[in-house]
């Protein structure tokens, strides 16, 4: 897989990954993995809701087709879990690899 940072962003094919954040966001979910793709235009994130729970959702944002696609729902700690060291395998040798300790930061919050 062809890994690229442009403008501290991890491109990945047709993924763009947004940098993790540890600080909750205005609905008060902690977003540790956030993705978008451009063509065609979806979004993909993961973290820990407001609640505490592990959570994941997509939305696609091309046309009014596919919105039955979109959802939003509760996942496992473990299933987190793995999706957090996947993304410390996919920034592993690029310069971005210090979002490494944002990831490993994540695991410990769900893990407590």
């Amino acid at each position: 897989m062809k890994k690229k940072v442009l403008n501290n962003t991890l491109v990945t094919d047709r993924w763009f990954y947004n940098k993790p954040n540890l600080t909750p966001d205005k609905n008060g979910n902690i977003v540790l993995i956030h993705k978008v793709s451009f063509g065609p235009l979806e979004c993909w994130e993961c973290g820990i809701d407001s609640n505490k729970i592990p959570y994941e959702t997509y939305k696609w944002c091309e046309n009014d087709l596919y919105e039955d696609e979109n959802y939003k729902k509760h996942i496992s700690v473990s299933e987190l879990r793995q999706k957090l060291n996947n993304m410390i395998e996919l920034v592993k040798d690029t310069k971005l690899e210090n979002w490494s300790l944002i990831y490993k930061k994540g695991i410990e919050m769900i893990d407590e």
